[in-house]
């Protein structure tokens, strides 16, 4: 009698492609581990191989004290000093309506999203049956300190102009240095690929992000996700800096990546390598020959010359940037590209940045949330988990995550969803202007992307936007080009924070779409006094805005409770609850609040003074703050 895989799968509670690892690994005569169906005998032998082994009995004494603490753990809910009220009918496990009505038999007027302090939700858990225990401050989520960290590979994008062989040298690394059995179909499928060399004696792996271009690129930094660490600009000896190249160089400097340049093509007739870093030196990139930072190789692509140096290089210069990161705890990490599969549903390509993503997590990524069920390497078999550094396809998504955004594990699927309709509200309530300004206050910077009609007219604009720069903010071109406002112009103008200004220009119908969507101001103009005379207003504008707030406290965020309730630890000055406050995350301006209330312990304050001391803030805010985020608390 022969037995099915499919029976040995449920027996053992195993999904199928787990199985078939734990069959290879089994040494059984006659066990074929890709058959469907094994003989009785075999099939015994492997169930009782894998069958988890069942603890010893405990004494009847030990199992009845055991029991009882059971019971008793069951019995004691722990609250934070602050919970919502349909938060706290979840943990009771009774009806909103049922909590509700106890709540308004102790005189206090509530609704579902009204927030009760510790003393309050203690008293109403009483009245069904449970004990209450104030929640540690410690963050039960974050396993692993964040300071426990291990360098981790670097990964790189490559850019440049059309023909001048980003493809030829993708190509080339993917055939030489990807195992031969992971290489097929690897960009079709996961965008991402991992290339191993050695290097002083011991292999190591580069990520690669298989885009299209820069474009691509700031697309995937436009929601605030660091993804890649370093760009390969790869530039033609024989052609030489172009338009395109110059977008590129643009775009990464936006990003503050370093740039580790590839003058390819160097055996072709007519290349010149000296004009190509002189016109990088011309484009802000001094190459370290000529005494600056920008490290440049000569290269043949086509025929593989200096692509290991080259590859050797981008270690050297991303062991300079330290790239280290948390590798154990919950993954995080940014998804790459999404797509839907008839019959399995969204199949969403990411990289991990932090931690580990294993089967059965409960994942969440924008306004997309789901529970891996199953996670696929660059080779598309089955991974039990994903580490930093390592790209891979996830199939448990219930619906598309966009390009570019965060993905992260979680332990709790009402956070998962809370997170997800916050990012979906914020994203609807975003404005442009009050992130473009914030920018602005704390960088002291006015970026602009400007795009004109000739070569001439965009001379002229960036030569008197120059003159127009104050000590309080000064104004910083990020891009500069000819011809009609594109998707890439809004990417990057998302990516600086900048103002998109045009000079007889149109904008495409897709920038324009985009543009609308993401909240960009784009700014038109048909003489160039006009333009100058916005920007300048702009700029008093911002100057007037920075005179007229005055630092009084700054704390740090400890803990969320809710959107309404965080613990913070005041770092300096005093803060009363008359005050508005700023969220800085690292050093950027989020979003802005307002104080409700003060409390230590449950005790109203009309002021905290000393520093160090930690204390529960009633907030009004549309920001989504996150712990760890600085507060500046200020008066108009």
């Amino acid at each position: 009698m022969a037995v099915p895989f499919s029976v040995i799968a449920k027996k053992l509670k195993i999904e199928g492609p787990r199985l078939r690892r734990e069959l290879r690994r089994l040494k059984i005569e006659g066990l074929d581990p890709k058959a469907d169906f094994f003989k009785k005998e075999i099939a015994q032998t492997i169930i009782q191989a894998l069958m988890p082994k069942k603890k010893s009995p405990v004494k009847t004494k030990e199992k009845k004290l055991a029991r009882s603490l059971d019971e008793e753990k069951k019995n004691v809910l722990y609250l934070p000093e602050s919970i919502i009220v349909k938060d706290l009918a979840s943990l009771l496990n009774v009806p909103v309506t049922d909590l509700l009505k106890k709540i308004l038999k102790e005189g206090i007027t509530a609704n579902l999203n009204q927030s009760l302090d510790f003393e309050t939700a203690s008293l109403i858990a009483s009245d069904f049956g449970k004990t209450t225990e104030l929640k540690e401050e410690i963050e039960e989520t974050k396993e692993v300190e964040e300071t426990a960290t291990e360098a981790r590979p670097p990964i790189v994008v490559v850019m440049g102009h059309v023909d001048h062989g980003k493809t030829t040298l993708l190509d080339y690394i993917r055939k030489t240095k990807v195992a031969q059995e992971e290489s097929g179909g690897i960009t079709q499928h996961i965008g991402a690929y991992q290339a191993e060399i050695k290097s002083e004696g011991k292999k190591r792996k580069i990520t690669f992000i298989d885009t299209p271009g820069h474009e691509a690129f700031s697309k995937l930094r436009s929601l605030g996700a660091k993804v890649t660490d370093l760009v390969i600009l790869v530039i033609a000896a024989d052609d030489g800096v172009k338009p395109q190249t110059l977008e590129a160089i643009d775009h990464a400097k936006a990003a503050g990546i370093p740039i580790v340049v590839a003058i390819n093509k160097i055996d072709k007739p007519g290349a010149d390598a000296e004009k190509v870093k002189k016109e990088l030196a011309e484009a802000g990139l001094l190459p370290e020959e000529w005494g600056g930072t920008t490290p440049c190789i000569e290269i043949s692509a086509k025929k593989g010359k200096n692509i290991d140096e080259l590859l050797e290089l981008v270690l050297l210069t991303a062991d300079l940037s330290d790239i280290r990161t948390r590798m154990a705890g919950l993954g995080e990490g940014v998804v790459i590209e999404s797509h839907m599969e008839p019959g399995l549903g969204p199949l969403v390509s990411i990289i991990c940045l932090k931690g580990e993503f294993k089967n059965g997590d409960l994942i969440v990524a924008g306004n997309a949330w789901g529970k891996i069920k199953r996670l696929e390497g660059e080779d598309l078999e089955p991974k039990i988990k994903l580490t930093p550094g390592e790209p891979a396809r996830i199939i448990g998504f219930k619906k598309m995550p966009i390009s570019g955004i965060k993905i992260e594990v979680l332990k709790d699927k009402n956070e998962a969803l809370d997170l997800a309709e916050k990012w979906d509200k914020e994203l609807r309530e975003r404005s442009f202007s009050q992130s473009f300004f914030s920018v602005l206050k704390n960088q002291k910077i006015l970026p602009l992307v400007v795009k004109a009609d000739t070569q001439g007219s965009l001379d002229s604009i960036k030569t008197a936007l120059e003159k127009l720069s104050k000590k309080e903010i000064k104004i910083k071109i990020v891009h500069g080009g000819v011809g009609q406002i594109s998707e890439s112009d809004i990417y990057l103008g998302l990516v600086s924070k900048a103002l998109v200004l045009g000079f007889r220009v149109k904008d495409d119908l897709a920038a324009q779409k985009l543009a609308e969507q993401r909240k960009v101001k784009i700014e038109k103009f048909d003489v160039i006094y006009g333009l100058l005379q916005a920007v300048e207003k702009i700029l008093a504008g911002l100057i007037e805005k920075e005179e007229k707030t005055k630092t009084i406290a700054q704390a740090e965020i400890l803990k969320i409770f809710s959107s309404k309730i965080w613990g913070a630890k005041l770092l300096a000055g005093k803060v009363t609850k008359d005050l508005k406050f700023k969220i800085i995350r690292a050093n950027v301006e989020i979003g802005e609040g307002q104080v409700n209330s003060l409390k230590i312990f449950a005790k109203i304050q009309e002021e905290i003074d000393k520093p160090g001391t930690e204390f529960g803030l009633g907030v009004k805010t549309k920001t989504v703050a996150k712990e760890g985020d600085k507060l500046e608390f200020f008066k108009e």
